[in-house]
């Protein structure tokens, strides 16, 4: 007997995000462990992908759309996923979640980091496609792109310009966005660059998601094209890059897959000859 006072609302706690553990969900290699953990973990991923510092926003962002979620399913169905509140409507509580500041800070947040995962996809790219007998490292990657080796060739000169990255800029993708790289990459270069717009506070990220997630085959090769490129990278690193970057694993259902990759043309070609790495200074 309760007496004056309600029942205590049940205590839920949320675990720290894991994106290996979330691939593994979104893949089917591990059950659900409640109802719409997979679409859940797929938002908390696409988050992490562009944010991989920030572990809170990223478990914010899967709250947000487990409100998003809420919002916009049935009625009946609403009551088989969440116990009752006795102190909030559960509809008022999501609705709070979804309004100011929360709502319209994630959708800016995401278009913001557009400029990151452009830096980011041109770095692992230039991983990707130079020859390993060329030695690819960070210097000649940051060389490369702020020579404009990636400026469309149709780009006239007087606009080139407006194309071409710093190299602080790029050093700062790098240390910020290196381990989610190979994902930025695989939705770059396919059909999936929507993934990177999921904001979670968006209604039509909802069925966004339903869809993508109802076609195993190409969930599985956003995966795949991903592990292909972290294969591919890794050895492709210094010793200290390897030893700082923690890369995630992937279930054993992600295959790796082979992935015929363009090459250097004749002015990619040049600008990689002409760098130059750095002087070591004697300061005897």
């Amino acid at each position: 007997m309760h007496g004056l006072y309600p029942p205590m609302a049940a205590k839920t706690s949320v675990r720290k995000f894991d994106p290996s553990d979330a691939i593994a969900v979104i893949t089917g290699y591990r059950r659900q462990q409640f109802p719409l953990e997979r679409e859940l973990a797929f938002l908390g991923f696409v988050a992490w992908m562009l944010f991989p510092m920030k572990a809170q926003l990223v478990q914010t962002a899967q709250i947000i759309g487990a409100a998003n979620y809420f919002i916009h399913l049935p009625k009946a169905r609403r009551a088989s996923l969440v116990r009752a509140n006795p102190y909030f409507s559960q509809e008022l509580f999501a609705k709070t979640l979804l309004t100011f500041p929360l709502g319209d800070t994630f959708s800016m947040e995401f278009e913001s980091a557009f400029n990151e995962l452009a830096n980011i996809n041109e770095l692992i790219e230039f991983f990707m496609i130079c020859p390993i007998e060329k030695r690819p490292s960070l210097l000649k990657a940051l060389h490369f792109i702020e020579k404009g080796g990636f400026v469309p060739a149709d780009v006239n000169e007087s606009d080139r310009n407006a194309y071409k990255r710093s190299r602080s800029t790029l050093k700062v993708s790098w240390v910020n966005y290196a381990i989610a790289g190979p994902f930025i990459w695989s939705a770059m270069q396919t059909n999936y660059e929507f993934i990177t717009r999921l904001s979670p506070d968006l209604k039509t990220t909802i069925d966004r998601v339903e869809k993508f997630l109802a076609k195993k085959h190409e969930v599985m090769e956003f995966f795949e094209l991903a592990r292909f490129c972290q294969v591919r990278l890794i050895p492709r690193l210094d010793e200290r890059s390897r030893s700082r970057f923690r890369f995630l694993e992937f279930p054993p259902n992600v295959t790796l897959v082979d992935v015929e990759l363009s090459e250097l043309d004749s002015a990619q070609t040049t600008i990689l000859k002409d760098y130059r790495p750095p002087k070591l200074i004697d300061k005897d």
